[in-house]
């Protein structure tokens, strides 16, 4: 493992204390907490369940009745966008945008190739927010459905989701967000917000991996993907996790204020650090509109690829790009999309955070990113000489 681990966008560490919630429902209370059995262990456990439901129902103001466990934020995405898709009849015109991630394009590519609906994908500007002008226009009287991130996976910008989903109120369609990358280090409110559907993940914010969440607004009708038992409003069959929903619940009731405030001065004292003493490198995203523990940075001349080997070699574990998309040697479709040059979209690094990182760190990877930065450059003929 690494000595210093700044790719908290990918995963995060299970805290402590999630994981010994956690821990009495795989030993002790591990009855299922669904079920006809009427004994009080499965009683007991259900009791657990719809707790833990109403706690992560409350972090984003909805009713608990609205929160379908799935097995993470990818299933919820499919769950919304296709669950949606299957409740209708007939082709559907739907509308995303050019850097939403994969487990969302995609859905809505195979949707598309399948003949199920015509896409509308609208475009970013330099910084990577929606052109929301560009997508009120987009929506018309057969638009079944509209799809926007709270918070890109790659730069993290944070989208204007009240905006956009007041358009998509006003014009009657409905508006799925997801969330994965936003809940519990941006304010997200699905009241305020319009939302119709939203995908949430507990892997991000210190809970386990393997569980996650859909929001269902009240009265929206969705189809089925698998089929099975009458679990999780007949829209999710299958035995819940109960373990990860406990530690889901427990990871987002931790988050507090000051929590996220202090990961966004791990953000900026890298990004300060970086501009001020390494030469041609850029920001890729918002400086005052992104999410705390996102960072995204262009260095110009090498590639990111190769800036990740080293810093590897180092100690040190960060991203090129969206956690899926690094394992391509392709340039990034978001800053591509952001209308980034294509060696600029090569050279990117994501550095993301989380409130177990220290100053002292961020200090020792920054000097450590600085050594490799201009070794690399040194081996690369397309380096300019320094002023």
């Amino acid at each position: 493992m690494n000595e210093i681990y700044l790719d908290n966008a990918t995963t995060t560490r299970v805290d402590q204390r999630a994981l010994e919630e956690m821990k009495h429902y795989f030993t002790e209370e591990f009855a299922a907490p669904t079920g006809h059995f009427g004994h009080q262990a499965s009683l007991d456990a259900k009791e657990k369940l719809e707790e833990a439901r109403a706690i992560i129902a409350g972090s984003i103001n909805a009713e608990p009745e609205e929160i379908v466990f799935t097995s993470g934020g990818t299933e919820a995405n499919n769950l919304a966008i296709q669950g949606l898709i299957r409740s209708k009849k007939g082709k559907r015109h739907v509308v995303t945008t050019a850097i939403e991630h994969e487990s969302v394009l995609n859905t809505f590519r195979a949707l598309e190739k399948a003949g199920q609906v015509e896409l509308t994908l609208v475009g970013v500007d330099k910084d990577g927010f929606v052109k929301v002008d560009e997508l009120s226009s987009t929506l018309r009287s057969d638009t079944a459905l509209c799809s926007v991130h709270l918070v890109n996976h790659e730069v993290g910008t944070v989208q204007p989701v009240a905006e956009i989903g007041r358009i998509c109120e006003e014009k009657g369609v409905p508006f799925h967000v997801d969330a994965v990358h936003g809940w519990g280090y941006v304010p997200f409110n699905v009241g305020q917000m319009y939302v119709s559907l939203a995908s949430l993940t507990a892997h991000k914010i210190h809970g386990p991996k393997g569980v996650g969440a859909m929001f269902r607004r009240k009265g929206l009708k969705l189809g089925s993907l698998m089929y099975g038992g009458y679990n999780e409003f007949e829209l999710r069959p299958g035995m819940e996790n109960l373990p990860g929903i406990v530690g889901m619940a427990k990871a987002i009731s931790m988050i507090k204020p000051e929590h996220t405030a202090r990961v966004g001065e791990l953000r900026s004292k890298m990004w300060n650090s970086i501009d001020s003493s390494i030469p041609w490198v850029h920001l890729n995203g918002s400086a005052d509109n992104g999410a705390p523990h996102i960072l995204n940075v262009t260095f110009d001349y090498i590639e990111g690829e190769s800036i990740l080997l080293h810093l590897d070699m180092e100690g040190v574990a960060a991203a090129t790009g969206s956690a899926c998309f690094s394992k391509a040697l392709e340039a990034s479709y978001v800053l591509l999309a952001m209308g980034r040059p294509h060696e600029q979209a090569h050279g990117s690094m994501r550095f993301s955070f989380s409130r177990f990182n220290t100053t002292e760190e961020i200090d020792k990877s920054i000097k450590i990113l600085k050594r490799v930065v201009t070794d690399l450059r040194k081996l690369s003929p397309l380096t300019p000489e320094e002023d």
